[in-house]
């Protein structure tokens, strides 16, 4: 059972990177301090909150009794999708603005005061638990078989090994302090990136989608 779920995390791990890079990259590359401690650390805070938010999901969906369905409700995933989207890209919108900001607090877009909340690690953890809600069929699949396939320690190792086979995907993003130390135009072009990145997910996947899909 448990090698069935890592086979199953290593076989769609590449829809776990679809949804988590391009919120990842340009934050990791941006980040002031640019050390492997600390980019491994942002990167840990964010797959960790990612992982709470799914142990919340599936106990919302056994509560609810959404699970007895093969599939996922679709109109249910594009609603929560679409809120994922917004407070991911509002988060990281404030933290494009907080690094901007320079010693006394003060950004230079003309914002007087960015809030303390919009540090890196705050962001790791919101964005984390945004890009969570976003429901693939694999991890439809990891959450019904945890809670239908036996005791509740087995289905929680059996989510547990599901997710772990998905990790090996995010090992090259702990060498990001590697390129960015030696190209510094990275750092500016992840800046201008993220701020680009929050406005299309607050607004054209986010708001937008809410609104009229």
């Amino acid at each position: 059972m448990f090698l069935e779920a890592i086979l199953l995390g290593l076989s769609t791990g590449t829809y776990c990177t679809m949804y988590c890079t391009p919120v990842l990259i340009p934050f990791l590359c941006r980040s002031e301090k640019q050390d492997y401690g600390r980019n491994a650390g942002l990167t840990g805070v964010f797959l960790l909150s990612r992982l709470a938010m799914y142990f919340i999901l599936g106990a919302v969906f056994a509560t609810l009794g959404l699970l007895v369905n093969e599939y996922a409700n679709p109109i249910l995933t594009r609603r929560l999708s679409a809120f994922a989207y917004f407070f991911c890209g509002l988060s990281l919108l404030l933290n494009s603005l907080k690094a901007e900001s320079n010693n006394g607090g003060k950004c230079r877009c003309g914002i007087k005061k960015i809030p303390h909340y919009a540090n890196d690690w705050v962001t790791a953890i919101v964005t984390g638990l945004a890009v969570g809600l976003h429901i693939c069929p694999p991890l439809w699949t990891a959450i019904a078989r945890s809670v239908f396939g036996g005791n509740g320690v087995k289905g929680f190792f059996y989510f547990i090994f599901f997710y772990a086979g998905t990790l090996p995907f995010f090992i090259p993003l702990l060498g990001i302090p590697f390129v960015t130390k030696r190209i510094m135009v990275i750092k500016r072009v992840a800046r201008i990136t993220q701020f680009c990145l929050s406005i299309y997910f607050m607004f054209f996947a986010g708001l937008i989608a809410l609104i009229f899909g």
